[in-house]
């Protein structure tokens, strides 16, 4: 018993595989550039936050360095009001220990 032939099927030919190809590349180029361009605006707001935030960082540490040379100021205006403290009170106790002299006839 003879079997009948087997119909073979042609694949597509090479020319409508690149053709398709082609096509495919296309649109990956497309969206290449559309990547491109999106990557550029951020990176053009990523520039612009860049410098908002540097801008405010420095008014911030301005700020900062005011009040820290105004608490040092403060400080060393304290160790010189103690220091005049201290004299004030020197003088006040030698006044009332010459007061108690007099008092009980020391002198």
């Amino acid at each position: 018993m003879a079997q009948p032939a087997l119909k073979f099927e042609l694949e597509e030919t090479v020319e409508e595989r690149v053709a398709r190809l082609e096509v495919n590349v296309e649109h990956m180029r497309s969206d290449i550039s559309d990547i491109k361009i999106d990557v550029r605006r951020l990176n053009d707001k990523i520039d612009g936050v860049n410098r908002d935030l540097t801008g405010k960082i420095d008014a911030v540490d301005q700020k900062l360095s005011a009040k820290i040379d105004s608490l040092i100021q403060a400080i060393a205006d304290l160790k010189i009001g103690r220091a005049l403290d201290r004299v004030w009170w020197l003088l006040m106790s030698g006044a009332l220990l010459g007061i108690m002299a007099r008092a009980f006839k020391w002198i």
